[in-house]
């Protein structure tokens, strides 16, 4: 009896063994094994054109929208789970909000998928550095991720990877950890369409602002990344109203790849009741009226009067600053690359607008700066092979040496 137990324990762990170094191997195969990218020098948007993505807004037709929240999954191994599919579409329903999405960790949720605003969506990502991308429009989920360091190659790769099976690939959260998405990677890195600037956790302009001064044409979205819909600080914090004639999941999808979308950061009040909340943003939430170009004049208007307006630019350069108005107007210079919006009320509630972005025309092609480096890959990949079989082969030649002792 005691000697079965024995050899069921060092099964056990042999096997508990054999499954860290298959993860081992794994992880650093992904890792070593994949394209090594060269970046051309990003060029700022330029030309005399000025592009206005809200140039089609209808002021009466704002959707109210969140595309990341999770709920309970994996039998409650990840983050999300005090959350079931109803909760989160009952609470976000009852504060006002017509799309409501989830985003589940590397899973595809397909509740209320016969709902005609239903976008598949989930949060690709497992390494440490929470690394994430939001993807939204998914067709299927990748199952590969970097579990570790991620250099500029391996960001850069994995969005190219996610491009070709989701309609957006969205860095997540970029300023969440100082070792994720850093302010310098926004300058190469392209191949995405919208940033996840606004998050329940992080706002990361800064991120944003790099892209954009490099030429990016990367619009925003925001979204409460909810994980306790019970917590009412989780939810309706910051989120996206979207410009469009229908809740209907193709012309949502168009509005943000065109940038006719807002992000809302509203105000925390840390002892409110739900109720109390529903009706606050039934009150207070503004919303934009106005986003037009004159010339070369941008006018925006709102809703009800802000306390503060910022006309933001180059490098995330403060160009003006007004205040106490329903509207406010700003002069493009010609050293103006871009100018984005961000509009502050009193209750503290701001909304952050996409830019006005120079061009050499109306026809906007957008930059694209990697490229596969192949006589650097087919080095370091020739390198590695050699590294993998010089470990085996002194490892054989120890084991047969033990042997010709015995």
């Amino acid at each position: 009896m005691y000697f079965n137990r024995v050899k069921i324990i060092k099964i056990f762990f042999k096997s508990l063994l054999f499954i860290l170094l298959g993860f081992i191997l794994l992880v650093t195969a992904v890792s070593l094994f994949r394209p090594s990218y060269s970046f051309d020098e990003p060029k700022p948007f330029q030309g005399s054109y000025l592009h206005n993505p809200y140039k089609d807004m209808n002021p009466d037709n704002w959707i109210q929208s969140n595309f990341h929240a999770h709920t309970r999954q994996f039998g409650g191994l990840t983050n999300g789970r005090l959350n079931t599919n109803e909760m989160l579409d009952s609470v976000y329903s009852s504060l006002g909000f017509e799309h409501v999405g989830i985003s589940d960790y590397n899973k595809i949720n397909a509740y209320d998928s016969s709902n005609p605003s239903y976008i598949p969506a989930y949060e690709h990502g497992y390494g440490m550095f929470k690394i994430h991308q939001l993807c939204i429009g998914a067709e299927k989920v990748r199952a590969l991720d970097y579990f570790a360091f991620q250099n500029l190659s391996m960001k850069q790769h994995t969005l190219n990877r996610l491009a070709k099976q989701t309609r957006l690939a969205i860095p997540a959260h970029p300023s969440f950890v100082k070792k994720g998405y850093l302010v310098e990677d926004m300058k190469y890195l392209s191949n995405y369409k919208l940033m996840e600037v606004l998050n329940g956790f992080r706002i990361s302009t800064a991120h944003w602002d790099m892209a954009l001064s490099n030429g990016h044409l990367v619009y925003l979205i925001g979204n409460d990344d909810s994980h306790d819909v019970t917590d009412i600080t989780d939810v309706a914090t910051r989120f996206t109203m979207i410009n469009a004639p229908e809740n209907e999941t193709e012309q949502l999808l168009q509005a943000l790849e065109n940038g006719n979308a807002v992000g809302v950061d509203f105000p925390i009040k840390y002892d409110e009741t739900l109720e109390q909340k529903i009706n606050r943003l039934k009150k207070d939430l503004p919303y934009i009226k106005e986003v037009e170009l004159h010339g070369d004049t941008l006018f925006v208007a709102a809703s009800k009067p802000f306390s503060k307006i910022k006309f933001i630019g180059q490098e995330g350069k403060v160009l003006d600053v007004q205040k106490n108005n329903k509207s406010a107007f700003y002069v493009i210079q010609p050293e103006d690359n871009y100018v984005r919006t961000e509009l502050r009320f009193k209750d503290g509630t701001t909304l952050y607008l996409n830019p006005i972005t120079r061009h050499e025309s109306d026809e906007i092609i957008k930059q694209r700066l990697d490229k596969i480096n192949y006589p650097k890959t087919i080095l370091l990949w020739s390198v590695y092979v050699l590294v993998i079989a010089a470990v085996i082969f002194s490892q054989r030649i120890k084991k047969n040496s033990r042997t010709s002792e015995l």
